[in-house]
């Protein structure tokens, strides 16, 4: 089941530290840290890959989760300047909630598991411009 609360809003950014930076001096907002992991992805353009994120969360609720810009991937930009990218909700389910809502918002790109079995630790769904992306609670709360 899909918990309902939103746990986090994406932004893609050219660049983290100067986005963090401003956020901090408009709105007050502490962060966590950087984050940069890599993870194995799937996607119908490139098959499986790895690759390397540049992530900032802040520290308040509901979470604002900065993504330093990718090129060719759904992290790109377009133009410059901060991009809505998604919103997120935990599920205790993942692959039997992301392949019920498949069908109507179809899966953009998904984690992949050490074992290649899919799908694992998020998915992004995307429907008429709106991207969410679904988290497997089982995976941890912040990244």
């Amino acid at each position: 089941m899909i918990d309902p609360n939103l746990d986090h809003v994406g932004l893609v950014v050219p660049e983290l530290e100067p986005a963090m930076a401003a956020l901090s001096a408009q709105l007050g907002l502490e962060w966590m840290g950087i984050f940069e992991p890599t993870l194995a992805m799937r996607d119908a353009e490139h098959g499986t890959r790895d690759v390397q994120l540049r992530i900032a969360v802040t520290a308040q609720y509901p979470r604002l989760e900065l993504i330093q810009t990718i090129p060719d991937s759904p992290w790109a930009l377009v133009e410059s300047g901060m991009l809505l990218h998604h919103l997120a909700y935990y599920t205790g389910d993942l692959a039997a909630d992301s392949g019920r809502l498949a069908g109507p918002c179809p899966i953009e790109i998904h984690g992949v598991g050490a074992d290649g079995k899919t799908p694992k630790r998020f998915t992004y769904h995307l429907r008429n411009g709106l991207r969410f992306e679904l988290l497997d609670q089982h995976s941890g709360r912040a990244e």
